[in-house]
């Protein structure tokens, strides 16, 4: 989407503006907040899904635009975008303002690493509020996203798909969505 709104030094898209709750708009906004909601509110974004296949347990899988949970294995991409190693407020500051405009100017899918270490204090809300962010963007930019993390992350968030491999009485398992999978070429850490 072309169209662009200023706001002090700082250019936003409306794709951007979407990603955007009302609360955000109205703390980092200042005085314009109201005019941008109603602008974010009345925009539609219409983008064409990117879907993204990979091979796990010797099947293929596609990934559609939402949140996808990883943990104890890796997932063979090509044309991903990985986040940098950023941590607490850094991180916040980095999916609210930063990833959005890289998607504005190329949608690819994203992967975030050790999602699950990217908070050093108020571990749990930083986490449920990332995955919100990162929620929010694969909605407005329809992309997947790919977060790494481990057993208590992959509880927290409604995840449009997991993959996972761990040990189990010595042996490797792997799994799709809670379900065992042949062993095939996923391979656990």
């Amino acid at each position: 989407m072309s169209r662009q709104v200023v706001v002090g030094k700082e250019v936003f898209s409306l794709s951007h503006l979407k990603v955007f709750r009302r609360e955000e708009i109205e703390k980092f906004m200042g005085d314009v907040a109201g005019e941008l909601t109603l602008l974010s509110e009345n925009t539609v974004v219409v983008f064409s899904p990117i879907r993204l296949e990979v091979t796990f347990c010797g099947e293929k899988h596609v990934l559609s635009p939402g949140l996808t949970h990883v943990r104890g294995t890796q997932l063979e991409m090509a044309g991903g975008a990985y986040l940098p190693a950023f941590l607490d407020e850094e991180y916040l500051e980095y999916l609210l303002f930063d990833l959005p405009r890289e998607l504005d100017k190329k949608r690819v899918p994203i992967v975030v690493e050790d999602s699950h270490k990217r908070f050093t204090r108020w571990v749990h809300e930083g986490l449920m509020y990332s995955y919100d962010i990162l929620s929010r963007i694969a909605k407005v930019y329809r992309v997947p996203i790919i977060v790494y993390g481990d057993r208590e992350t992959e509880n927290m968030w409604s995840f449009v798909k997991t993959f996972a491999c761990e040990k189990i009485e010595g042996r490797g398992k792997c799994f799709v969505d809670g379900k065992p999978c042949g062993e095939g070429d996923a391979t656990s850490y």
